[in-house]
């Protein structure tokens, strides 16, 4: 079996130096590094994580509880965050939240030896979270909250919701239709309560038949669709809380042959890479440039383990809307 000091010896560095590349790449430079994975690669060296971790007594892996990946918010989150643990050396375990119940799903994750757990499934009144700071290891949660507080990163989920409802009624629109997921999830709550405020503010009506809160399934979206669009008088525009509910909603709005923005206004919350895409194009309100939820995660929870604190960290990212061809 290839060893690091085989490695060491073709690479032309030294044993602590392969070590390095490892468990810490970031600390090597990087022709050096380079070269190192290069000999790594030829002489198929493959490190043995099973021998550290009975040394260090560490996993070298983190959990991750995900959003459904019909989201592509919760996918390029996903990508963001198993690529940068890789660079640190760590693997992830992903959990998606909706493909078990909640109970097996935290009993699962709590269950396993993991060195940190980032989590976007975390409800507002969530039972489980005293549960997860009984593990005492480092945690984020990230595009959620707890009502408790705890470690989170978001976005001014208040202020998009805000955002939104003012950009459409300056554009014209007094029939708008807010399609929300459920409220008990701080990041829908708080951008449902951003959007009545603005609208209250300018005097725009808005009750019960102009708001439609449902799961994050393109199914149950579809036919929430159908009934309001059934509706005697319909909306000029449709404010979808996040981009995956504005993807379906495109997507069934087209089959019927209705325009956006022509027939039917749109837009979304989070600016996820996919919906800006030229065929889309779509009207979103997502972090200011430069901050993303899901690096920032990922970074604050790895100087947690680094450092071994459990000290806590709060951060409310300011939003921006990002207007393209969607109203």
């Amino acid at each position: 079996m290839v060893s690091s000091k085989d490695v060491a010896k073709k690479a032309g560095v030294s044993q602590s130096t392969v070590s390095r590349v490892v468990n810490n790449p970031e600390s090597v430079s990087k022709l050096k590094r380079d070269k190192v994975e290069r000999v790594m690669n030829e002489l198929n060296y493959i490190p043995n994580s099973i021998a550290r971790s009975l040394i260090s007594n560490k996993t070298n892996q983190i959990s991750l509880i995900s959003g459904t990946l019909n989201n592509p918010f919760f996918v390029e989150a996903t990508r963001t965050i198993v690529n940068a643990a890789y660079k640190k050396g760590f693997t992830v375990n992903v959990f998606f939240e909706e493909d078990v119940s909640k109970e097996s799903l935290y009993k699962t994750v709590f269950s396993q030896k993991s060195e940190g757990i980032i989590l976007s499934s975390m409800y507002y009144e969530s039972q489980y979270f005293d549960e997860l700071l009984k593990l005492g290891i480092p945690y984020i949660m990230f595009n959620r909250k707890h009502k408790s507080g705890g470690n989170f990163v978001e976005i001014d989920n208040h202020q998009a919701g805000y955002l939104g409802a003012k950009y459409l009624v300056s554009k014209g629109h007094k029939d708008i239709h807010f399609f929300s997921g459920e409220l008990e999830k701080s990041t829908f709550l708080n951008r449902y309560k951003g959007f009545c405020e603005a609208m209250d503010e300018l005097n725009t009506a808005y009750d019960d038949s102009t708001i439609s809160i449902t799961k994050q399934n393109p199914d149950l979206i579809r036919e929430e669709l159908g009934k309001v669009l059934s509706q005697e008088k319909r909306p000029s525009a449709i404010f979808a809380a996040t981009d995956m509910i504005a993807l379906t909603l495109i997507d069934c709005l087209q089959k019927m042959n209705l325009r956006i923005p022509e027939d039917i206004a749109i837009i979304g919350i989070d600016n996820t890479e996919t919906l800006k895409h030229s065929s889309l194009n779509l009207t979103s309100i997502g972090p200011v440039e430069g901050e993303h939820l899901s690096s920032i995660a990922v970074e604050q929870l790895f100087k947690m383990i680094e450092n071994g604190e459990m000290k806590g960290f709060q951060r409310t990212i300011p939003c921006k809307l990002y207007e393209r061809g969607t109203v």
